[in-house]
């Protein structure tokens, strides 16, 4: 049976409104996506825009999921920092998996000029953010295609072929805010191909849920009320990772681990002192080479 949504990501809907508001309260903020307040709805827009909204809605209403939101700045984060190593060693092809309402092509002219990025979504979800764009006069850049998949249905790699993916050439693969929401079955089918079928010197970049018995009790909660906030919205967590067996699971699967945060050290790396606060230790991220 077909896992195809006929309504947009409410998680991918979420996450730009985190990224927008991110921008207009911290100051200096750790990611900025100057584009994110014209790609998320309508809703989070009069929301992230209204002082009084956002401390009913943001600080009132989802207050105790507020920690949850530095995950999604942070991630952004790390993997804009990994591309940006990577297109000035000579990386030409750049692979967004789960790309929502992704600003990168429309915001990274700079390095535009050397990739071609492949945004891959289902259908619902991009063409609501084609719609986004076009509403607020954004233009589709250059060498950017946008694919309309369900991955737990069709071949990764096959689909990137018929839009022009050239497999001889090593590419980047970003996956942030996706391998919870997949089964461990279908998280393995897309680490088998990339591993097997993309270039050797190819780089996966993805960021993963801790599973709790290995979160730290003071985050356990946060981590269940989480849980609970995306399933009630139709996108259940299914698969998390134990921190300290991902690198083995890469490696087993064709992988060498470039760089790991696990989330105990993503505090350090990225908010340490940071006015954005406090990093729950409920994600990890890494970067892995084929």
């Amino acid at each position: 049976m077909s896992r195809v949504k006929t309504k947009p990501s409410k998680t991918a809907d979420l996450t730009a409104g985190v990224r927008a508001l991110h921008l207009r309260r911290v100051s200096p903020p750790v990611f900025k996506d100057t584009l994110a307040l014209s790609l998320t709805s309508a809703f989070w827009r009069t929301v992230i825009r209204n002082r009084v909204l956002t401390w009913v809605v943001i600080d009132g209403i989802l207050g105790k999921l507020t920690p949850v939101t530095h995950c999604v700045y942070v991630r952004a984060r790390f993997g804009e920092d990994q591309v940006e190593r990577l297109v000035r060693a000579g990386a030409s092809q750049y692979v967004i998996l789960g790309a929502g309402h992704d600003s990168f092509a429309m915001r990274r002219a700079d390095l535009m000029t050397q990739l071609t990025v492949y945004e891959l979504d289902q259908e619902a979800t991009q063409q609501e953010k084609l719609r986004r764009m076009a509403k607020a006069r954004i233009p589709q850049p250059a060498n950017t295609h946008y694919i309309a998949v369900d991955l737990a249905e069709q071949d990764l790699m096959d689909t990137l072929l018929r839009a022009g993916f050239q497999p001889e050439l090593p590419a980047i693969f970003s996956w942030f805010g996706v391998t919870y929401y997949l089964s461990q079955e279908d998280i393995q089918k897309v680490l088998d191909t990339i591993a097997s079928r993309a270039a050797r010197g190819s780089y996966l970049m993805f960021d993963y849920l801790s599973d709790p018995d290995c979160t730290p009790a003071q985050w356990r909660t946060l981590q269940q009320d989480t849980g609970q906030f995306v399933a009630k919205r139709g996108e259940p967590w299914i698969s998390s990772f134990d921190p300290e067996r991902v690198a083995d699971r890469l490696q087993a699967a064709g992988f060498e681990m470039v760089e790991h945060l696990p989330p105990h050290a993503v505090q350090a790396r990225y908010l340490q002192e940071h006015p954005a606060g406090t990093y729950p230790e409920v994600f990890g991220m890494c970067c892995a080479k084929t």
